[in-house]
């Protein structure tokens, strides 16, 4: 697991300032396709875009519709463990983009369409420092806990069941995302 490949000191830090890198200049790389994407389109067409996506990868979330999700679907390289800090960087920016290893839900998705359609630079770079964060939270919690073994039960066990409330958290944001 990513935990015990990352779990050193410097390996975390480096893996969390790739983390931050890679999410950053992905939003910002969303924003500039976005850019030349929504140009010719106005900006009802673009809420329409976003709101029918949303609401699609909301119904994934919850069962009613059932699809996979796009994702990479890789485990953790070797190279991470062989080369101490540089390793952890390049791995976190990889997984900072998002297109690395495996991603248990669609929210992502619904973010990464609202910065193509509609985010500004600056609503780019927050999502960019959220996507971050939300990934760093899982290794940041496993080097806290006493017992890995249970920590890494935990997430496999309840993460599932957590879905739907963060789907429900997600619907706020998407609506001010779309309205905003």
């Amino acid at each position: 697991m990513l935990s015990s490949s990352v779990r050193r000191g410097s390996d975390i830090s480096g893996f969390v300032l790739g983390l931050f890198v890679g999410a950053t200049a992905t939003a910002f790389a969303f924003v500039v396709v976005g850019s030349l994407v929504r140009a010719p389109f106005p900006l009802l067409v673009l809420q329409i875009v976003v709101a029918v996506s949303a609401v699609v990868l909301l119904l994934q979330e919850f069962g009613v519709l059932k699809f996979p999700i796009l994702q990479n679907a890789r485990l953790v390289p070797q190279f991470v463990t062989r080369i101490p800090f540089w390793g952890a960087v390049q791995f976190g920016m990889e997984m900072g983009t998002g297109m690395r290893t495996y991603s248990p839900t669609a929210l992502p998705h619904i973010m990464a369409i609202s910065i193509v359609f509609l985010a500004s630079w600056q609503q780019a770079l927050m999502a960019g420092i959220g996507f971050a964060m939300a990934r760093a939270v899982m290794l940041l919690t496993f080097t806290v806990a006493r017992n890995k073994m249970e920590a890494d039960k935990a997430f496999y066990f309840e993460l599932p069941r957590l879905r739907p409330l963060f789907a429900i958290l997600a619907i706020p944001m998407v609506v001010l995302l779309v309205i905003g």
